[in-house]
């Protein structure tokens, strides 16, 4: 009888035991499942945040400087972000209507190239690089007298201007036209820069890649 009785305990024991393992294992796999859905949720969430930078740009109603922001957008995400990350680098296709022109029909859009992001981003750069550049005083001893930049003398009617020679004493007539040449190629970059910021353009097309659902690939076109 006693021996029967440890039989019972030790089979009711067995049992407990098989039965505390099994809602062990089930809370585990519950407890795995809702962490694996966690997870997935978290990474679409990310997914529709990293998206929803550039969504914004898909539409209709877009000027040239929005253009140059997801530019520059992308571009640092190319260069400082994509890497770090593991995904591939982002891309823009940008189609001009009309061109646009520099001094001396210098070409700084042409309507016959699609520009992509790199593409653009330096164009401005060497544009804006250019255009500071003559923000400066030129070197030299009669531009020097003058006490004004190239921008500052930009904003001089042409009287004032002859009138600023003439007080300065400045005689040579062909420095004076190279200063007024200076002056007109940096009204022309200037112009050239408002021009492709006010320029109105659309959106055509958003590529998403396939696996990651992020967005890989975005093209405007001038309207």
């Amino acid at each position: 009888m006693e021996n029967a009785s440890k039989a019972l305990i030790m089979a009711g024991s067995i049992l407990i035991a098989i039965i505390v393992i099994s809602v062990l294992v089930m809370a585990y796999g519950n407890l795995t499942e809702t962490m694996n859905a966690k997870d997935d949720e978290d990474a679409v969430e990310q997914v529709m945040e990293f998206n929803k930078q550039y969504d914004v740009y898909y539409r209709d109603n877009l000027y040239g400087s929005d253009i140059l922001s997801i530019t520059n957008k992308v571009a640092d995400y190319n260069e400082r972000q994509s890497k770090e990350q593991g995904y591939e680098k982002l891309d823009i296709e940008v189609k001009f209507k009309t061109e646009i022109d520099g001094p001396d029909r210098e070409k700084i859009i042409d309507k016959t190239i699609t520009y992509k992001s790199g593409m653009l981003k330096e164009k401005v750069q060497d544009l804006e690089g250019t255009i500071n550049s003559y923000k400066s005083i030129r070197k030299g001893k009669q531009e020097e007298k003058l006490g004004k930049t190239i921008a500052a003398l930009s904003g001089l009617r042409t009287n004032e201007l002859e009138k600023l020679f003439d007080e300065k004493d400045m005689q040579d007539e062909s420095r004076k036209g190279e200063i007024k040449s200076d002056i007109k190629k940096y009204l022309s970059y200037n112009a050239a820069l408002t021009t492709l910021k006010s320029r109105k353009f659309k959106a055509t097309k958003f590529e998403y890649d396939e696996k990651t659902k992020r967005i890989k690939t975005m093209k405007f076109s001038e309207i």
